[in-house]
């Protein structure tokens, strides 16, 4: 078994929108900061390779990431991803010590439940007409990844990773429709466990 946390950058790339069936700009989630939405990401990945074969695994992965596109937008997005993942790796630099190599790239793929709070915050404070609306939503989604593990000792690994997370939310946000689908490409760096 293995355990992995992990932290790094989530980027959304923008999408179209619909409010109420009817398609807006482009840029109305990320105001002028289209294609250069960046987020902190975390998450803890718990998983198994099988013993009889080694090169297939399972795991499950949690993770949190917030992306706000910047002042010129009324919206914020928080959003967990909760993934079931089969996995494939490879081992390279094999040793006694290492049978399944020092070097182990993976692909993982799967079906992910994704919580997704959107929040639009609308007025000025000054003038007394700020408010701020949330609605929470929960949608299948799709968690792909490629990888390498690098193993420092028995027990002990570091991971580098690419991930694509995919989902199509609808949100209730002053009484509208929100529609549209949520691309992120996240770079990530973890530390693993093995016992």
């Amino acid at each position: 078994m293995f355990s992995d946390i992990y932290i790094g950058a989530a980027v959304t790339t923008d999408a179209q929108v619909t409010l109420d069936g009817v398609v807006q700009e482009e840029s109305l989630l990320c105001g002028a900061e289209c294609s250069s939405t960046k987020s902190p990401v975390g998450g803890l990945r718990v998983g198994w390779f099988s013993g009889r074969f080694p090169w297939l695994g399972v795991s499950g992965d949690f993770s949190v990431f917030i992306q706000s596109w910047g002042i010129q937008s009324p919206y914020e997005v928080s959003v967990i991803p909760i993934s079931a993942l089969a996995m494939f790796r490879a081992p390279l630099v094999r040793s006694p010590e290492h049978p399944n190599g020092r070097a182990q790239p993976y692909l993982a793929i799967g079906p992910s439940l994704i919580i997704s709070m959107a929040k639009l915050a609308e007025g000025l404070a000054a003038t007394g007409t700020a408010r701020v609306e949330t609605d929470t939503t929960a949608d299948a989604g799709l968690d792909a990844r490629i990888g390498i593990r690098l193993v420092a000792s028995s027990w002990i690994s570091v991971v580098l990773e690419y991930r694509a997370t995919y989902f199509k939310p609808t949100w209730k946000l002053s009484g509208r429709s929100v529609d549209t689908s949520v691309w992120t490409n996240h770079f990530i760096i973890g530390l693993g466990i093995h016992y």
